[in-house]
């Protein structure tokens, strides 16, 4: 057995390698779901609350329009970081996308850090969507 480190010789951080031997790259954790149901309109749904020191890595974004959206027009859904719970002023835009009646949306690969002491919201503007926000907390 050899023990050895793999430093960065700019930064002077080091590698981790975890208790199943995998040299950690990236993502540093694995993702949590959380999960919405926007049943009304011009309100926020908070998908995370925020965490004393501590940061939300978005890693994939599902949205789905329910049957009861509108045939005529399309909803607008938006995912959103807002400084309060019931917020619905973004103070940073994460996604706007139109959703049509029963579509849906798979966003993943994504690798999108929030700002810290936010909540990550979800708001529309034709009722229902149900939306599920996946990722993880790192310090910040």
């Amino acid at each position: 057995m050899w023990k050895f480190s793999l430093l960065d010789g700019r930064s002077g951080g080091s590698a981790c390698i975890t208790k199943r031997g995998q040299l950690i790259t990236a993502p540093l954790e694995f993702s949590q779901t959380y999960a919405v149901t926007a049943d009304a309109t011009a309100t926020a749904f908070n998908f995370i609350s925020p965490k004393a020191g501590k940061r939300f890595v978005i890693t994939g974004i599902l949205i789905d329009a329910g049957k009861s959206v509108s045939t005529s027009t399309a909803g607008t859904v938006v995912i959103y970081e807002s400084s309060t719970k019931v917020g619905i002023v973004a103070t940073v835009e994460i996604m706007t996308v139109e959703m049509l009646k029963n579509t849906n949306r798979v966003i993943t690969g994504l690798n999108i850090i929030t700002s810290e002491g936010t909540w990550v919201s979800l708001k529309t503007t034709d009722a229902t969507v149900f939306g599920t926000l996946l990722g993880y907390y790192v310090d910040a």
